[in-house]
């Protein structure tokens, strides 16, 4: 298969419901082409390559070794995601973009960013919030001093899975918190703190730029994340958005038309504010100018550290834990539906709707036409 020049060749490593996800927003992207797949499940694979004719394999590594690939998509469970992503870079291709969570343990993840930075492969982790093009037009405002100076941070995540789920919520916080390193962090689990299973956490983060971010953990009208600035308060519920500026007054006055680019603001997934969308759109800028994915695998490490600090923070009597964590064995352990194949997880009958659907066909159907 021949890619226009200037275009670049992706490959899926793992054919479940997400990775037929992924290609399809390859599919949709015009600088990028699904050009190979692989996935040891001899069904998964089948149902894919219906859906998506170029050659596929059973090992990854042979696909490394026989396509040229410039981006490799290891569209994995938890467990096998560190040691592919290490494959596909060590295989030299150009970037790597895998899912979320990166890693269970911190060593995990310090090995698969060292892996990508030492031979200048950009690494991409997460069809995540963080790509959302509306969040980065509202942090360019803040950057700019439009908004007065950032006072502090609210994440509302009630979700069970800091590791998992939250993960997203996180990544939209260092955004906000300029990705600037952690200097300490105090926290509580609402489950067993001595347990490595993921579960829900909250607590607060001093990152060293002096920026203090608070993690709440019940659910509440607020759910989502709000930036307040001296000058106004941005808050979004990830599908939604509201930008308020003070007025002369000292009353917040809402900016209506500050998203209309982006469609309807309230209903961000469509058409053009969709994350995955966003993600895909920023591994090409990397790859074309050499800048950092916007929800790099750099960041999911450091989200995964926030995640064991609070964790830690409990364990150690809710005493501050100060960064970068030392003892890089600590882990979380996602539920067993992101951690192992979630046909192992799920049963083989209730899978095979679920990547039916993924594959634009229901079960029993035709395949869908266009991508």
């Amino acid at each position: 298969m021949t890619t226009k020049d200037g275009d670049y060749r992706a490959a899926i490593i793992g054919c479940g419901r997400k990775g037929h996800g992924h290609a399809r927003g390859y599919a949709g992207n015009p600088r990028t082409e699904v050009v190979a797949a692989a996935d040891p499940d001899e069904d998964n694979l089948r149902i894919f390559l219906e859906h998506f004719p170029v050659p596929g394999y059973s090992d990854h590594r042979e696909l490394l070794a026989k396509e040229q690939i410039d981006i490799a998509a290891p569209i994995l469970p938890v467990r096998p995601n560190p040691g592919v992503v290490i494959d596909c870079a060590e295989a030299g291709v150009k970037a790597v973009y895998c899912e979320k969570p990166m890693a269970a343990s911190l060593e995990e993840a310090d090995a698969m960013v060292e892996a990508c930075e030492s031979r200048g492969i950009a690494f991409a982790s997460g069809d995540a919030y963080r790509n959302m093009p509306q969040h980065w037009k509202v942090k360019r405002l803040i950057d700019a001093g439009g908004l007065g100076e950032l006072c502090s941070i609210n994440l509302y995540q009630s979700t069970g899975e800091i590791s998992g789920g939250g993960c997203q919520g996180l990544s939209v916080l260092r955004l906000f918190a300029d990705d600037a390193d952690v200097e300490w962090v105090t926290g509580w689990c609402l489950g067993d703190p001595f347990s490595d299973d993921d579960q829900c956490m909250g607590g607060a983060v001093r990152f060293a730029n002096g920026v203090d971010a608070f993690i709440h953990t019940r659910r509440s009208p607020m759910e989502g994340i709000e930036v307040v600035c001296s000058e106004g308060v941005y808050h979004s519920t990830w599908t939604s958005g509201h930008l308020w500026r003070g007025d002369p007054h000292g009353k917040l006055v809402e900016e209506e038309d500050f998203f209309t680019e982006f469609g309807d603001p309230e209903d961000w997934i469509n058409p053009s504010g969709t994350r995955q969308r966003g993600g895909i759109q920023s591994i090409v800028e990397s790859l074309d100018r050499g800048i950092e994915p916007r929800c790099s695998g750099q960041n999911m490490r450091k989200v995964l550290e926030i995640a064991i600090g609070l964790r830690q923070s409990h364990r150690e009597g809710h005493a501050p834990v100060r960064f970068p964590i030392q003892d890089r064995s600590l882990k979380i352990i996602p539920a067993m539906s992101r951690y192992l194949n979630k046909k192992e997880t799920f049963g083989e009958e209730h899978y095979a709707g679920q990547i039916q659907s993924a594959a634009g066909r229901p079960l029993g159907g035709a395949v869908a036409q266009g991508g």
